[in-house]
């Protein structure tokens, strides 16, 4: 009776002490959302001899993984003191544009203004993004054939016939532009000026890239377009220009020299031109050279005026010009770029369009980081 009444109270005991223990994990379970506060991992409560512990693991930290794609660069001004040209010499890169950077070209959201000549370039811009040579627009595939000119397609182009000014392969993907537009503006340099600051540019302040042109009727012979590079109080120059440049340092401004033409070749255009290089080399400014890339020959050689003895007669309307030799050699659009006698639109024979609109691609690829 003794031992029954003995085992009996072991047994309650036992049971009491674990009845406890029991309850103090319940209890300490019951805390979980409070330690939880402090604890930036897992919460965990087990037995530890007579009580209960709480232990905390940290939590496990995944790796985002690295995306294979190559993210295209985001466009970057030129280094400070560091001038982008882009000129005659440039036109072969458009080849060597690699694919991230034609792809942040694209992305750019891009200005450009000039008259007529400018609108020439824009269609230039246009033959690059056709679907194939042939598909092309005519206007894009024409050149001289001896003194006619003719218009080349797609069997030219696979037989290697297209002569080198008009070669191109165009892509619709690569290079397409709807990011990029174009204002047609006309007047003096002043005017264009006063247009571009007060006008133009604030009207396409949501674009990346922001720039405007002299066309070759603001170079022509008597014209003091010099001025522009003067502080003066009547016009709109240079000074005012940099005045609205530096309240928008978010932006990107190109500068470009003048278009030419036959007869203009002038003294008045080439210096304007030269004055143009020199500021934008001074003041690492983005140039596209743009008197450049139409003055040169596909090869390098340079062009100069029509003042030089030797008879022309155009294909397109008959015109025909022999104007005697004065003696000096003056920049001039390469007569293989235009059908006028002494004008310099590039819209009857394509390669001038051509060589422009690949340059500007070269232009925009470097505008977007890329450093050839």
């Amino acid at each position: 009776m003794k031992k029954g009444l003995f085992l009996l109270f072991t047994l309650v005991l036992l049971v009491t002490a674990a009845t406890k223990l029991d309850l103090g994990v319940l209890i300490a379970k019951a805390q979980d959302h409070l330690w939880e506060t402090y604890c930036p991992g897992a919460v965990e409560t087990t037995v530890q001899g007579s009580g209960y512990m709480v232990s905390c693991h940290p939590a496990v930290q995944t790796q985002t993984p690295v995306p294979t794609t190559p993210v295209p660069p985001t466009a970057t001004p030129p280094p400070p003191g560091g001038a982008i040209v882009v000129d005659h010499t440039s036109v072969t890169r458009f080849e060597q544009i690699p694919a991230q950077y034609l792809t942040a070209a694209r992305n750019l959201e891009v200005l450009f203004s000039d008259r007529s000549v400018g609108n020439n370039f824009h269609q230039g811009l246009d033959c690059l993004k056709a679907a194939s040579f042939g598909a092309a627009p005519a206007y894009c595939r024409r050149d001289y054939n001896g003194a006619s000119m003719k218009t080349y397609n797609e069997a030219d182009m696979s037989a290697g016939r297209v002569p080198v000014a008009i070669n191109f392969s165009p892509s619709a993907t690569l290079y397409t532009r709807n990011n990029w537009a174009f204002e047609l503006r006309s007047g003096s340099w002043s005017d264009l000026t006063c247009d571009f600051i007060n006008s133009l540019a604030p009207a396409h302040l949501n674009r990346d890239v922001l720039s405007y042109q002299f066309s070759y009727l603001n170079v022509d012979t008597g014209s003091d377009i010099l001025r522009f590079f003067e502080n003066t109080s009547d016009r709109c120059d240079i000074y005012d220009l940099e005045a609205f440049i530096a309240a928008h340092p978010d932006k990107t401004f190109i500068f470009w020299t003048a278009s030419l033409a036959r007869g203009i070749g002038t003294r008045e255009a080439a210096d304007f031109n030269d004055r143009m290089r020199q500021y934008a080399r001074d003041h690492g400014k983005i140039l596209f050279d743009f008197a450049a890339i139409e003055s040169h020959t596909p090869s390098g050689q340079p062009c100069f005026d029509n003042r030089d003895g030797v008879p022309f007669t155009s294909p397109t309307n008959g015109g025909y010009e022999n104007y005697p030799n004065d003696g000096v050699q003056t920049p001039s659009i390469c007569k293989d770029y235009t059908t006028e006698i002494d004008g310099g639109h590039l819209g009857s024979v394509s390669g001038g369009m051509i060589r422009t609109a690949k340059a500007f691609w070269v232009l925009m690829a470097q505008i977007a980081g890329w450093r050839p």
